[in-house]
């Protein structure tokens, strides 16, 4: 039988290896981050399919961020499983300031397109909207765990992963917005009345 590249059987015990060799338990704080991490990378990819095949004037350029984000999460997770950068190739790319400030740019070009309300938003207008709500919790998740492993392992995070993070689920709630094409849903408490 051929050897399985996926399947190794190492984590049989409920331990896993990291990249400097140091055996964790599957649910030690680095794990849980990087687990968040993949659901996130996971989502984002889901949202992109589903940008792509909407009918969105923006899907093409939303696309394309959502991708740069995808690559963001690769090199997120090798920082976080390679802290130090001792097995990290010197040349592999790391988050950093640039990437921050290039989030920031996009999400204000996104909002000068907005006519946000001045109420809560309390529900998407259409099933693309309401997938990229759901990723914005899921960038809010990650960013929890970000902030639990910063504030017990400080040695082991990027400066720039906790601001990175909370801009992301920022832009991912315009992108929401953009997606919505203008029909927002806003509080009204009479509702409940």
């Amino acid at each position: 039988m051929k050897k399985s590249y996926v399947t190794t059987k190492q984590g049989d015990t409920g331990k896993t290896k990291l990249p400097d060799g140091h055996w964790v338990s599957k649910d030690s704080e680095i794990i849980e981050c990087l687990g968040s991490l993949d659901s996130l990378r996971a989502n984002l990819s889901y949202l992109r399919l589903q940008i792509l095949q909407s009918d969105n004037p923006h899907k093409i350029f939303l696309s394309d961020i959502l991708l740069w984000l995808i690559h963001c999460c690769f090199i997120t997770g090798t920082q976080i499983s390679d802290p130090s950068g001792v097995l990290t190739p010197p040349n592999h790319p790391r988050l950093t300031q640039k990437h921050l400030n290039q989030l920031e740019q996009w999400q204000a070009q996104l909002e000068e397109q907005l006519q946000l309300p001045r109420k809560f938003v309390t529900s998407a207008s259409n099933t693309v909207s309401a997938y990229a709500d759901i990723v914005t919790t899921v960038a809010r998740e990650f960013e929890r765990r970000l902030i639990s492993l910063r504030k017990n392992q400080p040695d082991e995070t990027n400066e720039v992963f906790i601001p990175f993070y909370n801009r992301l689920s920022d832009f991912l709630f315009i992108v929401a917005r953009i997606l919505d094409n203008n029909d927002f849903n806003t509080v009204d408490y009479t509702l409940i009345q």
